[in-house]
């Protein structure tokens, strides 16, 4: 290191003071951007300028990697969590050098690399000599930058390593960097950012061909789902569209992958093959070199499409009598109340998504009915199984036993539902390792059983909620980025009850539900109406058994929910109590429904008949202040 570090500075001295450097004191990639800068009249010794794009500049760029962007900041904010240390940043670039996101320790953002490389910057050789993303950029390849390996000596304080994310179609996607205040070389560090590239770029790959078959495929089966299984996108004609590095290095023998078709790249034909792996299969096949590999479809729409015209081909009779149209979502919804024309419209797709068997996440609130919706999709999509539902938070340490059986137990959750549904509620609070497990369920349709090692086959559909989003659950590291891309198949959003334009036929619903002649008043729907309901349905079903015991007769008044309901007053509009009422809070709540409706209407008789009950009844508690 000694020796590396006098030879360095050697060549820098001969750079400043002579404009050239000794062949050979550096490494190659190195050197040769030294040379590239000298060649392009970068002057060493000049200050770095501030090379920023205008608000509008940045704003296109930003629109025009929209995708790279958002695939990349879950990897950003877990490699941000992995680098050890302090004094560091996570940056991603554009294939034109433009600092796209950023992630900064306090201590680096105080520093002069931290306030250079900031968003909206630009950092190609062109503009700024040698430095690791630019250098990343010329090479297309990983690229380290320690110190004075900087060209311009103002960058000579900090350490780079970059790392390529590539569109699988040979070009450049975007570029993954982390920089530090250390000239230690950090090897770990750049191992990580290369593993954070591969999972971008396959994010990347495999959301841009949802209308494509991708298939993964690698050498040994247990590593298909991981960063290190290979990618092959096809067209129409079954030629290869896309591919990934990993890809490129198993078909190393293989010239000019893109366009060659599958026939050419492995011993089977597709046509022979194809109906197997769209149905979820994994199978094993040999390439022109001979060399045999584990191959899977990828579950997206291309191959869900794939999978029922080749059925509905090699099964004429079945394939008409199972041509019944999706059921409507009213339909499927007969036995709840969704009146909500956006919640309707959010859950239409649900019951074709749930028949092709894509994962499904619901987001909600407590209580806006996350389970009803997970038990609907099983119901739609007609698998003979059983729903299976499991709250995460409930395993405990032992999720992992949980999920695949113990060895001498009774059978797992997975095993459970094969064949129907499995419904996990805050997947997120599974520790990672059962995390990994369920992906590899997920991803194979199968596992080993922990008693005997024998694979058990367990094809289920899977259904995750959570009160908060996936996104969120990433970058708080709580949720395994790869599980993540996973289980958010298709997603729903259950508004909260507040939002909700439907809660009259849910009121109606769940009063009726609590006895034959049960009806509800206009007036206490009104007073519904004012409450926030932060438990949602939970809270509204409860409040409704509660009005139902203290009510005199079948229909429910307002007058009945005012002890389970306050109505919250702006203060200048604070109505107290009459004094008989005062000291019961039951009865502070009703009196106080009463006399603020009579301010609402102007007038004892409106009011009467707005809350369904007597004027005299309304004359005890004003006259009784006087």
């Amino acid at each position: 290191m000694e020796i590396r570090t006098t030879a360095l500075a050697r060549a820098r001295h001969m750079l400043e003071s002579q404009g050239r450097f000794p062949g050979g004191a550096l490494p190659g990639d190195i050197s040769d951007s030294w040379l590239r800068s000298l060649h392009l009249g970068i002057d060493p010794l000049a200050r770095h300028e501030k090379l920023i794009l205008s608000d509008t500049e940045f704003k296109l760029t930003q629109d025009h990697h929209a995708d790279l962007v958002r695939f990349a900041r879950p990897e950003l904010e877990l490699l941000f969590d992995q680098i050890a240390g302090s004094n560091f940043m996570i940056a991603l670039g554009s294939p034109e050098g433009v600092v796209l996101e950023t992630l900064v320790d306090t201590e680096f953002a105080e520093s002069d690399a931290g306030k250079a490389v900031v968003p909206a910057s630009v950092w190609t050789e062109e503009l700024r000599g040698t430095n690791a993303l630019g250098l990343c950029i010329s090479t297309r390849r990983p690229a380290q930058v320690y110190g004075g390996e900087h060209f311009l000596r103002a960058h000579s304080d900090v350490s780079c390593i970059s790392a390529p994310i590539f569109d699988g179609r040979g070009g450049l996607a975007g570029i993954l960097d982390a920089s530090s205040r250390s000239t230690v070389r950090q090897q770990h560090t750049a191992a990580l950012v290369q593993m954070s590239a591969s999972n971008i770029e396959n994010c990347l790959i495999r959301s841009a061909h949802d209308r494509r078959i991708v298939l993964q495929f690698h050498p040994r089966p247990e590593y298909l789902g991981t960063l290190s299984v290979g990618m092959l996108v096809l067209e129409d004609d079954f030629s290869v569209h896309a591919v990934n590095r990993k890809g490129e290095m198993f078909l190393a023998g293989i010239r000019n992958l893109i366009g060659t078709s599958f026939d050419s790249i492995f011993e089977q034909r597709f046509e022979d093959v194809a109906l197997r792996l769209a149905q979820g299969e994994t199978l094993r096949v040999r390439d022109r070199m001979g060399s045999a590999v584990s191959v899977r479809c990828v579950a997206n729409r291309a191959s869900f499409a794939l999978a029922v015209r080749l059925f509905s081909a090699a099964n004429p009779q079945q394939a008409r009598r199972s041509e019944t149209p999706a059921p409507e979502i009213r339909n499927l919804f007969r036995d709840v109340v969704i009146e909500d024309e956006e919640l309707i419209r959010r859950l239409r797709p649900l019951p074709k998504v749930a028949t092709v068997g894509q994962s499904i996440f619901i987001q909600g609130e407590t209580g806006t009915g996350k389970e009803i919706i997970a038990r609907l999709a099983h119901a739609a999509s007609g698998r003979s199984g059983p729903f299976v539902s499991v709250d995460a938070r409930t395993l405990g340490p032992d999720a992992e036993a949980a999920l695949l059986g113990r060895p001498k137990g009774a059978p797992g959750l997975i095993e459970q539902a094969a064949h129907g549904t499995l419904c996990i509620d805050e997947v997120s609070a599974l520790g990672h390792s059962a995390q990994a497990t369920l992906l590899h369920v997920l991803d194979h349709g199968s596992f080993r059983h922990p008693a005997d090692g024998r694979e058990v086959r367990c094809p289920v559909l899977f259904v995750s909620t959570a009160t908060v989003s996936l996104t969120a659950e990433v970058a708080a590291s709580r949720l395994l980025p790869a599980l993540r891309y996973r289980i958010e198949g298709f997603s729903i959003l259950l508004p909260p009850l507040r939002d909700r334009s439907d809660l009259d036929a849910l009121a109606r619903r769940f009063v009726r539900a609590q006895g034959e002649g049960f009806d509800i008043d206009p007036s206490a729907l009104t007073l519904l109406a004012r409450h926030d309901w932060p438990g949602n349905l939970h809270e509204l079903r409860s409040i409704i058994a509660n009005a139902v015991i203290q009510a005199s007769g079948p229909k429910l008044r307002a007058e009945n929910f005012a002890p389970f309901l306050p109505i919250s007053h702006s203060p200048q509009q604070s109505i107290q109590a009459c004094p008989q009422c005062s000291g019961v809070p039951w009865k502070e709540s009703q009196c106080r429904v009463i006399r603020d409706a009579v301010r609402q209407h102007g007038g004892i008789a409106q009011a009467a008949r707005t809350l369904g009950i007597s004027r005299t009844t309304i004359y005890k508690h004003l006259l009784a202040e006087s």
